[in-house]
């Protein structure tokens, strides 16, 4: 068991104390959640690295897990919402491309031809 007095070290991290430790992991999956809400998807995988190296080969306390699951629900609440809305818009591009498609093929252009547009660029 470690100490208070100990000084945790984590490659290229130091803390001083648990209380700095835990105060880490909590800061870490804060950012996480607002990088998150702001679509920020490369920090949120930054933070959770760094939090993961910070985890590594260390006991947490129940309370502590506890809270940092809290902000991991709102990340994957986050996650789904992002992923719902490019299927979404996803979906509405395949809906327009048959309706062009359509448009096409009413003006007798072969579906295989490339629009003009497409040939210009």
């Amino acid at each position: 068991m470690i100490s208070e007095h100990s000084t945790f070290h984590i490659p290229h991290l130091t803390f001083d104390s648990p209380l700095a430790w835990e105060q880490s992991l909590r800061a870490l999956t804060a950012q996480a959640s607002e990088a998150a809400e702001l679509g920020r998807w490369d920090q949120v995988e930054e933070c959770y690295r760094l939090r993961g190296e910070q985890l590594y080969d260390h006991p947490m306390a129940p309370a502590l897990a506890t809270d940092l699951t809290h902000f991991d629900l709102d990340v994957i609440a986050r996650i789904v919402n992002a992923r719902l809305a490019v299927q979404s818009q996803l979906i509405e591009a395949a809906k327009i491309r048959r309706n062009m498609q359509g448009v096409r093929s009413w003006q007798g252009a072969s579906e295989t031809e490339r629009p003009l547009m497409d040939q210009l660029a």
